[in-house]
């Protein structure tokens, strides 16, 4: 385990500075993420909703919560603000009576198809500065930082999460 004499000695560690550009450079996707959200009328949890249920297709709560990275509570909010606005429907399960299963109605299938290929159209405009190699290194490295902290602290020496793990830093999902 690492130790320090000071604070001082601790901020000067590397890390501190990594996770605050991580830190800012989520700041930064989040400001720019809500510009282009601006004109769909969605904030970005309910972007994030659509844009999962659009590529995912039906699902219950507890997928879309996963898959959506939004949890359970918070995610009926976001569901009711969303049935309300006519973009989402709520029925049923066919195996289980208990289950709801979570489908984009027409117009939010509708708002899916015009909003979501703009909306990555925006943001790989930006990326477009990094060639294949620098973008492969870039989701290699942010990985490899996300298995870091995926973790308990006792497992952090050499053991790999799979990568089917769902903890994310950045919410980038949503362009898979």
């Amino acid at each position: 385990m690492v130790e320090f004499r000071s604070a001082q000695e601790a901020a000067a560690h590397p890390v501190v500075s990594l996770l605050r550009e991580l830190t800012h450079t989520y700041h930064a996707f989040s400001l720019c993420e809500s510009h282009h959200l601006r004109s769909t009328g969605l904030t970005q949890s309910q972007a994030e909703v659509v844009f999962t249920l659009g590529r995912a297709g039906p699902q219950s709560c507890k997928e879309l919560g996963h898959q959506a990275l939004i949890t359970k509570g918070t995610l009926t909010g976001i569901l009711d603000r969303l049935e309300h606005k006519g973009l989402i429907l709520r029925s049923p399960s066919r195996h289980d009576r208990r289950m709801m299963i979570v489908s984009l109605s027409t117009s939010g299938q509708t708002l899916f198809e015009s909003a979501y290929p703009e909306y990555v159209a925006q943001l790989a405009e930006r990326a477009e500065i990094y060639s294949p190699p620098e973008d492969r290194q870039m989701r290699d490295a942010l990985r490899k930082l996300r298995a870091l902290f995926a973790q308990p602290a006792d497992d952090v020496a050499g053991v790999t999460p799979p990568e089917t793990d769902r903890v994310s830093v950045l919410r980038l999902r949503r362009l898979d």
